[in-house]
């Protein structure tokens, strides 16, 4: 099944962007979990977009355990949580109307009339609402392997922010905020209010990170850390490009310089740089565990367009309205570490070593 993720966690979603309600069911997850709901709502609040930036749709993001948890510890079964929504206008969409770069067009012609093209259907970014969910019980659940997760704005559109040293300190102060460097934060948020203003989107770039990963994580092949957290990253709408360590910035290097050397110090192995992320042929090297996913722009911009009415079969020129991020990857954050969490709690859980 697509709306499916299946490996030692069987995570599957439902619901669309303007249903009464989506679900996420998690099989597989621990017992004797506890359930910080203080830190989940901090973690979906992390996500909610900032009505300064954005004209984005605000949800109260309301969610209810069905099942799997018994006085705020889960309990081996299945969970199940369902979440509301209830800020919706399905009447700023058109059937027919092919939005630019949207999934619309290709998901009429899979699905014909039924395609529901309201917000984007099942595409909409509205889904991470219930990743975000699924990564704060898994970031919780990693606790036990003293595993941290944290993540910051790389760049959006030319404004970056500076390296990371991936330290318990950062991962602290980025807890709280979304990038280190917090002058070009302040450029970041003029950027984008400039780009609301302009009715255009602009696209940006986060790292996320995990630390205290053990040595020997993941499997071979289709198993390996790499391909399962690219796997999850780009189930998240709007992701174009992920990366690991120093991604494409290898392309262009010799084996010599980006090779990560090895020594003994006081007696244990020391990896003396972190070129690759953390990641060797699939397997945690113990080096904290770095991956960069870039986000398009927005899809959805104010300004007009040329497109297609599918229904009548005509040109049109398009303008859309709504309720649309100026740059969703200023929140995307939280939405990658939980993919993160998740693809790392799924590793352990199937770790054999």
């Amino acid at each position: 099944m697509s709306n499916m993720f299946n490996s030692n966690l069987q995570i599957k979603m439902e619901g669309v962007s303007h249903s009464k309600e989506m679900k996420i069911y998690i099989n597989g997850f621990p017992k004797g979990v506890k359930v910080d709901n203080d830190f989940l709502k901090k973690e979906l609040l992390r996500r909610k977009p900032d009505a300064l930036l954005s004209n984005a749709r605000i949800e109260e993001d309301e969610y209810e355990f069905l099942s799997g948890v018994t006085n705020n510890i889960t309990n081996g079964k299945e969970i199940i949580i369902v979440v509301k929504n209830n800020n919706y206008h399905s009447n700023n969409y058109e059937y027919g109307l092919i939005r630019p770069s949207h999934a619309d067009y290709p998901a009429y012609i899979k699905y014909g009339k039924d395609y529901d093209y309201r917000g984007g259907g099942q595409f909409s970014g509205r889904l991470t609402a219930l990743t975000v969910i699924a990564g704060a019980l898994c970031k919780e659940a990693l606790k036990k392997y003293n595993v941290n997760i944290a993540s910051h704005i790389k760049q959006i559109g030319n404004i970056k922010d500076h390296n990371l040293d991936y330290s318990e300190k950062e991962i602290n102060c980025l807890n709280n905020h979304l990038m280190i460097d917090e002058k070009a934060l302040g450029q970041v948020n003029d950027l984008i209010k400039k780009t609301k203003e302009d009715g255009d989107s602009i696209g940006g770039a986060i790292e996320a990170y995990a630390t205290g990963v053990k040595v020997g994580l993941g499997e071979d092949y289709f198993g390996g850390l790499e391909a399962k957290m690219a796997s999850l990253m780009f189930s998240i709408p709007g992701a174009k490009a992920v990366s690991f360590g120093n991604g494409q910035d290898f392309a262009s290097e010799f084996g010599s310089s980006v090779n990560d050397e090895l020594a003994y110090i006081d007696g244990n192995v020391k990896i003396l740089s972190n070129n690759a992320g953390g990641i060797n042929g699939g397997l945690s090297n113990g080096n904290p565990i770095v991956c960069t996913v870039i986000f398009r722009p927005t899809s959805s911009i104010k300004k007009s367009q040329r497109s297609i009415n599918i229904d009548t079969k005509t040109n049109i020129n398009l303008q859309i309205n709504g309720n649309h991020d100026a740059c969703f990857a200023y929140r995307c954050g939280v939405i990658v570490e939980g993919m993160l969490a998740i693809s790392l709690l799924d590793s352990y859980l199937g770790d054999n070593c």
